[in-house]
């Protein structure tokens, strides 16, 4: 699985531009059950703490892997905001580019009378494939299914995509929170998606999207990130500063210490180091060892777990 590169990013996201709601996955045997805190529900809306955590050993865990999970949106956020910058195709411009229409294509096959499983193979996977929307009774929550879906990105080149992404509907603002979670194929490149997009004016010829601050995280709770800095590139690994809020423990500053690299299926960083401080001048290191785990080390003690 490559990384996912900032070209890659801003294609796929042209595709399925929006965040939401998707399904985390994954976790540790020793896991406390934080991740089924009343804090996440079907909303991709963060309602959690706004105040500083305080960070110690009982609560490290939980900041470390929401963080992990903030650092790749903010990495897709920078790509997509440096899109104009780029003018060749990328995975990652394509993404960008079909993102509103796969708003526009569930929002047109909501009704009173629709079936609550619409199969859009052949409107959207042109080249074949299946995409088929689950949702349900009021057609205000659901999940677009995609299996080898490829489509024409009428340029010569074929997308295609594997895997579902999940959305929200908020009929009184005309808007879409979404959340990818997919293998995008693209030019002899195959890249995995965890992200949370927002779409709105999804009735209206004005759609616009939007990597979202508030997403889903690998383990199901909704987190927010805010105060973005992004800088470095696919070949030398990412630097990410941000204020991060876990809905359980307030907020933290997060700084990289050591580049980032992506490319893990489940949309964390493969390598590289961060640094959190909270209330107090309290502080953690989370250094991610593998796609499978990571080290997160308070007052000089480390621990490792399983993603």
């Amino acid at each position: 699985m490559k990384y996912l590169s900032n070209r890659s990013i801003t294609l796929l996201l042209s595709i399925l531009l929006l965040q939401g709601c998707g399904g985390g996955g994954g976790g540790d045997d020793d896991s406390d059950g934080s991740s089924s805190s009343g804090s996440s529900s079907n909303s991709s809306t963060y309602t959690g703490s706004t105040a500083q955590a305080t960070i110690d050993a009982s609560n490290a865990k939980d900041l470390a892997t929401g963080a992990s999970s903030g650092t790749q949106q903010a990495v897709a956020s920078n790509a997509l905001s440096d899109t104009a910058m780029r003018p060749q195709a990328t995975p990652t411009t394509r993404l960008a580019e079909l993102a509103p229409r796969i708003a526009q294509w569930i929002n047109q096959h909501r009704s009173p009378v629709a079936a609550k499983e619409v199969d859009l193979s052949n409107e959207i996977c042109d080249q074949g494939g299946s995409a088929v929307v689950n949702s349900n009774d009021a057609e205000t929550e659901g999940t677009m299914i995609f299996s080898n879906c490829a489509i024409n990105d009428k340029e010569g080149g074929t997308m295609v995509l594997d895997g579902d992404v999940s959305f929200i509907v908020d009929v009184s603002s005309d808007s879409m929170n979404m959340v990818y979670d997919v293998s995008f194929s693209y030019i002899e490149e195959t890249q995995s998606v965890y992200m949370a997009l927002a779409c709105s004016n999804i009735s209206t010829l004005a759609i616009s999207c939007a990597v979202s601050s508030d997403f889903q995280g690998v383990d199901g709770r909704v987190y927010r990130i805010k105060d973005l800095t992004v800088s470095g590139s696919k070949a030398s690994g990412f630097y990410v500063d941000m204020t991060f809020y876990d809905p359980d423990h307030g907020s933290a500053d997060v700084a990289t210490t050591q580049p980032l690299t992506y490319g893990c299926e489940k949309g964390v960083p493969g390598s590289g180091m961060i640094s959190m401080e909270g209330a107090g001048g309290t502080t953690a290191v989370v250094s991610f060892d593998s796609c499978s785990s990571y080290t997160v080390t308070v007052d000089g003690v480390g621990t490792t777990h399983n993603w």
